[in-house]
């Protein structure tokens, strides 16, 4: 039956609707609604005439979850209304209740919007709140206290509210540092810093896409480091190492800040960019490297023509493997011609379906 969902698929699906901050917001919200079940089964603990604010708030309190459940995952704006309207009912509902103990503890729920804010990426809404519920809970605890126990109550109050939220987030910024960290090493290579298969793979589209939009050819340099295996040999994998990476950062320096450095493999790389920007990128490199006194290298040239397709089929893979391959033919021509040279091929053209529809 369509809409009907049972079990672990059906609570997976129901998660998938919202993001932690929704899902905080709806478990705060709903804390409030026993409140006023407290209230009418024990109506001392509740100010003289004060009920029907406790009910006012427990109704503000159920449309805040109907509605965050309704929207799913909530936009800045709708979270700054919704979150500013909690804590001026947990505000309210600290002032309602008659027992300063109670007072204190519905008072030291106005840190949980401002940590719930800290979860999202926000930090202006962050700060707007951590300073609203700073506010609320310092006259909550003024209220009813006096001298020194008041010092002591605002001292409190302050610290419930800045700790979970400065705790919440440093972890958030943990987490995005670590996440932004294993994005850079899922797409580079660890020795060089270069662009990996997969890193090349996902800048080849833009650049695909950069080409057929632009009418401008794509020129890939492939680049082998001559007679590598007698370095390692003779000098050992730690020189070898450093062979590549000063090899690397020439590639980078040589190329334009626009074109695709990728090591493919062992002492293997390839520069990608657009046309104009490539113009003599292989022989700054050639240049480089011989008065650098170290290794010298063999580069393939293959310029590849990109035509828009017609019916929206885009390959990245099929059209890195048709400029590798030009490449890889001129490469070889480059060693069999005595090395340290460029030499050139012209690749078949590249179909290409740009992905804003150009």
């Amino acid at each position: 039956m369509v809409g009907h969902v049972t079990g672990v698929g059906g609570a997976a699906l129901v998660a998938g609707r919202f993001d932690m901050r929704s899902w905080a917001l709806i478990c705060a919200a709903s804390g409030a609604v026993p409140a006023l079940v407290i209230a009418l089964l024990v109506p001392s603990l509740v100010r003289p005439n004060w009920l029907w604010v406790l009910a006012v708030v427990t109704v503000s309190s159920a449309v805040a979850v109907v509605v965050t459940v309704r929207v799913g995952v909530l936009n800045d704006r709708q979270f700054m209304v919704l979150g500013s309207g909690g804590m001026v009912g947990m505000a309210v509902s600290a002032f309602a209740i008659a027992d300063p103990a109670a007072t204190t503890a519905v008072g030291a729920m106005l840190g949980v919007v401002p940590a719930i804010a800290a979860s999202g990426p926000s930090r202006a809404i962050t700060a707007s709140l951590t300073a609203a519920a700073l506010v609320l809970a310092v006259v909550v605890c003024v209220d009813g206290t006096d001298g020194a126990v008041r010092l002591v109550a605002v001292g409190a109050a302050i610290t419930v509210v800045l700790v979970p939220t400065v705790l919440m987030a440093s972890l958030r910024s943990s987490v995005a540092a670590a996440s932004t960290r294993l994005e850079a090493q899922a797409v580079t290579d660890p020795l060089t810093g270069l662009l990996n298969r997969r890193g090349l793979t996902a800048g080849t589209t833009a650049l695909l896409d950069a080409a057929c939009t632009s009418g401008t050819s794509v020129t890939g340099c492939l680049v082998d480091i001559d007679h590598f295996k007698s370095v390692n040999d003779q000098f050992g994998h730690t020189v070898g190492d450093r062979v590549l990476v000063g090899v690397a950062q020439t590639l980078r320096a040589a190329a334009a800040p626009a074109a695709l450095v990728a090591r493919l493999g062992g002492e293997e790389f390839l520069v990608l960019g657009l046309v104009p920007a490539m113009a003599g990128v292989e022989s700054t490199i050639l240049r480089v490297l011989r008065e650098s006194g170290g290794v010298t290298v063999s580069i393939g040239v293959a310029r590849c023509t990109v035509v828009a397709s017609a019916d929206g089929g885009s390959d990245v893979g099929a059209a890195l493997d048709t400029i590798t391959a030009a490449a890889d033919r001129a490469l070889y021509a480059a060693k069999s011609y005595g090395r340290d040279q460029a030499a050139y091929a012209t690749a078949a053209p590249v179909s290409w379906f740009a992905t804003d529809g150009s």
